[in-house]
Formats: C-alpha cells, sequence, structure tokens
C-alpha cells in the first residue's frame, strides 16, 4: 500500500527554487539576492512570492524566472505559473503575474518613487562583470559607492577606458548594485546623447526650470561617455551646474568617459579639474586569465559546449575588447547554427582571422551606407530617407547600428547623416538590433556579412 506524498508548503517549494538556482547560478548571488523574497502561496498552479520592491520584481524576472518557472513545473505540473506580490510600499501590495501578465500598474495613492526613469540595463550586474586585475579599482570602487552613495572619498567616480572594456556595463552595475540596496534611493543613468537631448528638448519648450528640477532629488546620477559633450558648450554649462548642485548636496556622481580628465580636450577646464576632487579608475584590456574566465561565463551563460581547449585558444589570440570577445562567440553561434558546422579548431581560427580586421581599418559612415545599399539592393537615398517601408527600415537599422559600432560619431552626428534624424530615432534603432541580434539568426548573418565586406582585405 502506497503512502499519499505530503503537499508541498509554500517554503518547502521555495528551497527546493532556491536549490536550482544555486546550481545554476551560485551560492553568493542567491544567498545576497533572495533572503529578501518570502514565499507566500500555492493555489493551485500558482506560486506566489513576496519581493520587497519593484526593481526586485523587474530583476528576478530578467534573470531568474525561467528556473523557478520549470522548477514550479517539475513540482506542480506543467501549467505552473509563478506570480509576485510586490511592496510599493510598507503595507500596501500588487500582484504581478510573470512573464505573460500585464505590465505593473501603481496603486490608487502611491507615489512614484522618482521623477526621471532610471535607465538601468538590468542585465549589467556585477555578478556578469568578470573581475580581473585589468578592473579590479574600478569595480571595487564601483561596489563601494553602491554600497555608500555619496558617503565615501570616490565622488565623483571617473571611470574611463577604451572602446568595448565594459565602461558602460560597469555604470549599470553600479546603478542595479545600489538600487537593490537602496530601494528608497533616487537613480538615474543618462548617456551623454540623451543628456543633451533632454535639454534641447526643455530649451524648444522653455522648460529649463522644469528640467533643472527633475535632478533635485536624484541620489545617484550616472552619466556615460561624458566625452560626446565636447564641441556642446551650453550643454557643458548645464551638466556643470546639475554636477556643482548634486555634490554640494552629498549626492553620488558617476562618470564614464573614453580618456582621463586631462585628456578630454574640449570639455571645459572647470567640469575636468572637479573630477580630481574623487577618483579616477582606468579599465585596462583584459589579461589572458580574465578573458578566459569571460569567455567560460558567456558559454554557460548561452549554453554553448565549447571545448576548453578553444576557449583557450580565443582568449590567446583576441587581445584587444571584452566586445570583440563576445563578437567571436557570436560568430561562433552563428556558423554552428546558421551553416550547422561543428564548433572545432579549424571554424575558431577561420572565425578569429575573419574577426581580427575589424579593429584595423578605419571606415566612414558614408562607406557603411554603400556597403549596405548595395548589400540589400536599395539606393543610397532610400536608406537615408523617410521611407518606412519594412524591408528599407531594416536595412537602415543595421547601417545606423554599424555606424555606431565603427565610428566614433555621436548619435547627432550618425542622425544628421541619415536625413536628419534626431537622437531618439537613432537611438531606437541601435536598440531595435542589440535586442535582437543574439536571437535572430538573419540579422546575425546580415551583420556579420556586411561587416565582412566593409572590412574585406583590411
Amino acid at each position: 500500500m502506497s503512502v499519499k506524498a505530503e503537499p508541498l508548503t509554500p517554503q518547502a517549494l521555495w528551497e527546493k527554487c532556491l536549490h536550482v538556482l544555486r546550481e545554476n547560478v551560485g551560492t553568493a548571488p542567491v544567498t545576497v539576492l533572495f533572503q529578501a523574497v518570502q514565499p507566500l502561496s500555492i493555489k493551485e498552479n500558482v506560486f506566489t512570492i513576496r519581493v520587497p520592491s519593484q526593481f526586485f520584481y523587474e530583476y528576478i524576472e530578467e534573470h531568474f524566472s525561467r528556473l523557478i518557472v520549470q522548477t514550479l513545473r517539475r513540482h506542480l505540473g506543467p501549467k505552473a505559473r509563478l506570480e509576485y506580490e510586490v511592496l510599493t510600499t510598507l503595507d500596501v501590495p500588487t500582484n504581478l503575474p510573470s512573464q505573460t501578465g500585464p505590465s505593473p500598474t501603481i496603486l490608487p495613492g502611491l507615489r512614484p518613487r522618482q521623477s526621471l526613469p532610471t535607465n538601468l540595463n538590468p542585465k549589467y550586474t556585477f555578478d556578469n562583470f568578470i573581475p580581473g586585475t585589468c578592473n579590479q579599482l574600478a569595480r571595487s570602487a564601483g561596489m563601494t559607492v553602491a554600497q555608500r552613495p555619496g558617503q565615501t572619498a570616490f565622488n565623483p567616480l571617473f571611470i574611463y577606458g577604451e572602446v568595448g572594456q565594459g565602461k558602460t556595463h560597469l555604470a549599470h552595475a553600479i546603478g542595479n548594485y545600489a538600487r537593490l540596496l537602496h530601494p528608497d534611493k533616487i537613480i538615474t543613468y543618462l548617456d551623454a546623447d540623451r543628456f543633451t537631448q533632454h535639454y534641447v528638448d526643455a530649451v524648444r519648450s522653455k522648460q529649463i526650470s522644469t528640467f533643472l528640477s527633475r535632478f533635485e532629488n536624484v541620489d545617484i546620477f550616472i552619466l556615460d561617455d561624458i566625452q560626446f559633450l565636447i564641441g556642446r558648450e551650453s550643454t557643458q554649462d548645464i551638466f556643470f551646474h546639475v554636477f556643482k548642485s548634486l555634490h554640494e548636496s552629498g549626492r553620488q556622481l558617476v562618470i564614464t568617459a573614453d580618456a582621463p580628465p586631462q585628456e578630454l580636450r574640449g570639455l571645459a577646464e572647470r567640469i575636468t579639474s572637479r573630477f580630481s576632487w574623487g577618483l579616477a579608475a582606468q579599465l585596462l584590456p583584459p589579461d589572458y586569465e580574465t578573458r578566459l574566465q569571460i569567455l567560460q561565463y558567456k558559454t554557460r551563460q548561452e549554453g554553448l559546449d565549447i571545448p576548453e581547449n578553444l576557449l583557450q585558444y580565443i582568449a590567446e589570440h583576441i587581445q584587444s575588447h571584452v566586445r570583440d570577445l563576445e563578437g567571436v562567440l557570436i560568430q561562433l553561434m552563428a556558423e554552428a547554427s546558421i551553416n550547422r558546422r561543428e564548433i572545432n579548431l579549424a571554424l575558431a581560427q577561420e572565425v578569429i582571422q575573419r574577426f581580427q580586421p575589424y579593429r584595423s581599418r578605419a571606415v566612414t559612415i558614408e562607406q557603411i551606407i554603400q556597403a549596405t545599399s548595395d548589400y540589400f539592393r536599395i539606393h543610397p537615398e532610400e536608406l537615408r530617407g523617410k521611407s518606412r517601408r519594412k524591408e528599407i527600415a531594416y536595412a537602415r537599422h543595421i547601417a545606423i547600428y554599424l555606424s555606431r559600432k565603427h565610428t566614433h560619431h555621436a548619435l547627432k552626428a550618425i542622425g544628421e547623416r541619415f536625413s536628419g534624424r534626431d537622437h531618439s530615432t537613432i537611438l531606437h534603432s541601435l536598440e531595435w538590433v542589440e535586442s535582437y541580434l543574439h536571437t535572430n539568426r538573419d540579422l546575425q548573418k546580415h551583420v556579420q556579412e556586411l561587416e565582412r565586406i566593409l572590412f574585406k582585405g583590411a
């Protein structure tokens, strides 16, 4: 006679989920993140957990919900769902369904936490920012200011390094970690182009005071790629005002650039001199050990089965940027999935040989437009123009993405080459390509083939 199993309690089921998360993600991040999560109930196929803030909901949903739901379905059946109760105040909950549910809403009577959006990308965290001697100082300082914003000598924290070394990743990681530790803090991330566009819009609408007031209550302000303020004197003036006001109020500032402060010629001296008040930390090209760890992490993340000796070979031969390492892996994935090729040493050698010239030859936006037009058999004027036909818009997205990736032009300058498109339109194209590049095989193929055309013979 069989004994009927006791039904799972919410706590027991949650422990099973945590066990799976520890096995796949690691003990440390699970301990830090999930200690504030409380399992609430199991009703039919729905498992509900309570999280302390909207950010916890977004972060867990983005990074961990797939593993959690898989575990739930093993124990509750194939229709199991995860739902969240988000505490937007101390005592007012909001139920949020996972994945397929409607967007969360603010209940009546609740005030938004901040007047500016955070603009933080939850995929960039300290957990996936691989530590090494190349980034030790910047990474440690970033974690420190996230833990104690405005209370350390690292204010401002100025992070600099060449393109592709991880400045933007680290900037978002600081914001995300601070938001996790201090859900009451107001955090805003902007790149220099977006800051400029907000300011220009305020000038046009004669709402400068409104623009400035949005920063009054910001606790942590992160400005990415400040070098793109060079040549924009009035925007520099307004940034100086924001910087001065926040710094004097003890708020945390994080700035990134592609060069140290003293080399940012064209940026007002009254701005660069204030960067010396805090800490300037450089991100260097990753050493071999760090490159190998990055490759190992990325292959686990993507579920790839690449032999260790091939990862070692790639780490030895790609010595420039983190972005280049990721690019080689993307091309290997594309070759394996699109052309059904085995990932072996011969394929790795071929991909690296194709990839390395991308950093050794400069191209112009005009060359990118011409190559894209020829490739898709679209007239250059159509590519630059206003047509919204699907095939033309698709090609235009790719041309804009390649212009940003392979030239040093700011978004405004790129927009001028495409019939005077504004900053937000160019940003939309970049975000569209970046969001689909890892999953859309046709898009991967078109981008890679265009890069081969642009850098052929370099």
